[in-house]
């Protein structure tokens, strides 16, 4: 039996690339987090002005148009904004995948939990979730980072505390449906734990859902951080932040366009990726939710 589990699930993996690669808004996303994700493991070595883009001044070239050898302009203290933006793709892939990971790590177990034994244990994990959803995410996350201080960690801390309850409520929601299944009731009848019961036959069945949410999470995140950048909450100067970079352009907006244009334009690539490949996998993973 557990053979066949083994075989079963590369199988499941092949389907699923396979399916993928035939759906060409979701290829399109695959490509543009590919990308994403190439820029940030190679920035240095891409960006053609890497310290310009670490941060150091060359006041000379200040607020150069895009051409030349700046495809993308400088800012007023002459930083290359495309090397900038090459290594502020690190941050923005590395931050809301570290994000949608600490919401999965506390959400999915209390979820778990919760829709498994019900009673008041769930009563009082669905209400303290409840407490958090109370509040609007960003806005929660904006609270948390004006107590801790303005840096890019406490921004992942404190939009992953505001994340968690929507996978609480998703997993619990999911077990509660599969708590009373004739499978699970038979791996309980044979006596296995609750751990080995939801690990083995719950947490399997109810991951779909979660990887697909997780993969949108991500694109929403990439913009909820890039809001308390722009609001000052998140990275401090000279880090190399598109969302930071945004803000630092807005009063140029209409004499020079590119500071605030071109690290927009990859905050939308980035999240359209992500938004993209979300879609994609809810059509796979769950045909029924397809609408022709």
């Amino acid at each position: 039996m557990t053979g066949v589990v083994e075989a079963a699930a590369p199988t499941r993996a092949r389907q699923v690339v396979a399916a993928l690669t035939r759906d060409r808004l979701g290829l399109l996303g695959l490509v543009l987090i590919a990308l994403l994700v190439l820029t940030a493991l190679f920035g240095p070595w891409l960006a053609p002005f890497p310290e310009q883009g670490a941060g150091l001044a060359d006041v000379a070239r200040h607020d150069l148009p895009p051409g030349g050898a700046h495809w993308l302009g400088t800012d007023p203290l002459g930083r290359d904004v495309l090397s900038r933006i090459i290594l502020g793709a690190r941050p923005a892939l590395v931050v809301p995948i570290l994000v949608v990971a600490l919401a999965v790590l506390i959400g999915v177990p209390l979820g778990l939990a919760a829709g498994y034994r019900g009673g008041r244990f769930d009563e009082i994990v669905m209400r303290i979730a409840d407490m958090f959803l109370a509040f609007p995410p960003l806005l929660l996350a904006m609270v948390i980072v004006a107590l801790l201080g303005p840096s890019l960690l406490h921004a992942a801390l404190a939009l992953a505390v505001s994340w968690w309850p929507w996978y609480a409520r998703l997993v619990r929601g999911l077990t509660a449906a599969l708590r009373d299944r004739p499978f699970v009731e038979g791996a309980r009848a044979l006596g296995l734990r609750p751990f080995t019961v939801l690990s083995r036959h719950v947490l399997p069945n109810a991951a779909p859902p979660v990887i697909v949410q997780a993969s949108v999470d991500i694109g929403t995140v990439i913009l909820a951080v890039g809001s308390l950048a722009f609001l000052g909450l998140g990275p401090q100067p000279p880090t190399p932040d598109w969302g930071l970079m945004v803000a630092e352009g807005r009063t140029y907006v209409m004499t020079e366009w590119w500071l605030s244009a071109f690290p927009g334009l990859a905050i939308f690539l980035a999240v359209l990726g992500f938004n993209l490949l979300g879609d994609a996998l809810r059509d796979v993973l769950d045909p029924r939710s397809v609408t022709r």
